[in-house]
C-alpha cells in the first residue's frame, strides 16, 4: 500500500468515512504516511485495444428493423455519426456502432461508472489534520499537517468544520504552523491528447488538497492551510506561526478529519454541469485507490481502462474529463456499459447524476422528453456526443449513445435530439 493510500486508510479507520481498499485499524496507533509519489506522470500506452466484437458476452447484439430504427437512419442521413441503442441485455440498433471515436465529455461516464464501482455511491473523500507527535495537554508541539484525498469542494466552510473537529479533539494550541501537504497526488496538469494552450483553460490543476476549485493564484495547498489557520484561531485554537505548504513527513498521526459530500452528490455536480475539475480529480483518486497506489492521471486512466476491459469494452483512456483527443470508445461499447450499469446497485445513482431534459448541459434541449444524458463537445475536431437513458413509449428504459465528428454543433445537436425523440416515441420491445 502506498503512502498516500495509508494516509487515507488511517484517517478513515475509526470513522464512518468509507475508504476503498482499507482495513479498519485504530487511528491512534496506525500512522498516516503521506509521501511524494516516486513515479513520473507519463501517459498510458497509446496502443489501440481491439474493440470487443459484441462488446461483452452478457450483452448480445440483436438488431431489429422497425419504424423507430428507420427514423434514426433518416436522422443520420449518411453523415459521420455512430449510434447504438440497447435495452435489457440487447443492442437493438447500431450504425457504425463498433467504430471507436473520441467521446469528448462522454468520457465522464466511464470515469463515473468506474468510481461508483470502486468506491460506492456513499464514499466520502477524507481530509485530515495530523501531526508527527501526539498532543500533550491539548498542545501540539509541532506543525499541524493538512492532508487531502480528492475532495473537489474544499473551501472556507470545510476548513471551519475541520477546525471545529480539531478543537473538539481537545486541541487548544499548535506551537508550529499549519502546512498543506502537496504530495498525496502527483501535480501534473496535462494528459495525452490535450491541446496545448487550450485544454488547460477548461480545467484547473487537480490536487489532492484543493481549495475553492483551485481557481486562485499560487499553491492551493497553501491557501487551504491559511484558511484552516484562520478557522482554528476563530475556534479558539492558538496557532503560533503562519501557514505554508510542503511535502508531509513519512509518519503522521490523525488529529481530526472531515469527509466530502457522498460520491453520488459529487457526480451529480460533475455530470449535470460537465465539470472537468471534478472528473480529473476523481481520476487521480482512482489512481490512488488502484494497486499502484499512485494519485496520478496516468494511474487513474489505466484503472478506468482496466475496469472497462473487465466488461469486454476496449476503450482507450487518457483522462477523466474527455478533454483528450486520444480518448477512444465506440457508441456500442458506451451503450453496453450503460446497460450493464442498470444491473448494478449503483445504477440508479449513475442515472440520477445525468442531466435531465432542459437542465444542466441539456438546457433548452429535449424539454418534456423523459431523458437523462451526458453531453460532449470538442470544437477543435469537432466532436459532439450524447449518451444516456430515455424511456420509450412503453416505459422501457433505453440506453443510447450518439457520437459524431466533423459536424457543426447545431447539426450534431439536431441529429442527437431527433434520435432521442424517435426513441421516446417508439416501443422498442
Amino acid at each position: 500500500m502506498s503512502g498516500a493510500r495509508r494516509a487515507i486508510c488511517a484517517a478513515a479507520a475509526a470513522t464512518s468515512i468509507v475508504a476503498a481498499g482499507c482495513s479498519p485499524r485504530p487511528a491512534s496507533v496506525d500512522p498516516v504516511v503521506p509521501v511524494t509519489p516516486s513515479v513520473a506522470a507519463s501517459p498510458p500506452s497509446t496502443t489501440r485495444v481491439p474493440a470487443a466484437e459484441s462488446s461483452t458476452p452478457s450483452i448480445v447484439v440483436d438488431p431489429v428493423v422497425a419504424d423507430w430504427t428507420r427514423a434514426i437512419d433518416r436522422a443520420i442521413g449518411g453523415r459521420e455519426v455512430s449510434v447504438a441503442v440497447g435495452a435489457g441485455d440487447r443492442i437493438l440498433y447500431a450504425h457504425a456502432g463498433t467504430e471507436r471515436r473520441i467521446p469528448a465529455s462522454n468520457q465522464k461516464l466511464l470515469t463515473s461508472m468506474a468510481a461508483l464501482d470502486v468506491f460506492g455511491p456513499d464514499h466520502r473523500f477524507p481530509t485530515i489534520a495530523a501531526s508527527r507527535t501526539p498532543a500533550k495537554e491539548g498542545v501540539i508541539r509541532d506543525d499541524l499537517w493538512l492532508v487531502g484525498s480528492g475532495d473537489p469542494e474544499l473551501n472556507a466552510t470545510s476548513m471551519a468544520r475541520l477546525a471545529a473537529a480539531v478543537r473538539a479533539a481537545g486541541i487548544t494550541r499548535v506551537s508550529g504552523r499549519v502546512i498543506g501537504d502537496t504530495s498525496a497526488f502527483t501535480r501534473e496538469w496535462w494528459a495525452p491528447g490535450w491541446v496545448p494552450g487550450l485544454s488547460r483553460s477548461y480545467v484547473t490543476r487537480t490536487t489532492a488538497l484543493a481549495f475553492d476549485g483551485n481557481t486562485g493564484s499560487g499553491l492551493p495547498e497553501e491557501a487551504a492551510a491559511a484558511s484552516l489557520t484562520a478557522a482554528l484561531r476563530s475556534a479558539g485554537v492558538e496557532v503560533a506561526s503562519e501557514s505554508s505548504a510542503g511535502v508531509a513527513p513519512a509518519t503522521l498521526r490523525t488529529v481530526a478529519k472531515i469527509g466530502s459530500r457522498p460520491l453520488r452528490d459529487l457526480l451529480a455536480v460533475q455530470n449535470h454541469g460537465s465539470v472537468n475539475f471534478y472528473a480529473e480529480t476523481l481520476l487521480k483518486s482512482l489512481g490512488a485507490a488502484s494497486a499502484d497506489g499512485i494519485g496520478s492521471t496516468r494511474a487513474g486512466a489505466q484503472a478506468v481502462q482496466a475496469w472497462a476491459e473487465t466488461r469486454g469494452v476496449g476503450a482507450q483512456v487518457m483522462d477523466g474529463s474527455g478533454l483528450s483527443h486520444q480518448d477512444l470508445v465506440s457508441a456500442q461499447d458506451l451503450a453496453t456499459l450503460l446497460l450493464l450499469a442498470q444491473r448494478e446497485p449503483w445504477g440508479d445513482v449513475l442515472d440520477a447524476s445525468l442531466a435531465p431534459a432542459g437542465e444542466g448541459t441539456l438546457g433548452g434541449r429535449l424539454v418534456g422528453v423523459p431523458v437523462d444524458a451526458k453531453t460532449g463537445t470538442l470544437f477543435e475536431t469537432p466532436v459532439s456526443s450524447l449518451s444516456g437513458y430515455v424511456s420509450d413509449a412503453g416505459g422501457v428504459r433505453v440506453a443510447f449513445s450518439v457520437i459524431s465528428r466533423g459536424l457543426d454543433k447545431g447539426t450534431a445537436i439536431a441529429i442527437e435530439d431527433a434520435i432521442v425523440r424517435a426513441l421516446a416515441d417508439a416501443r422498442t420491445s
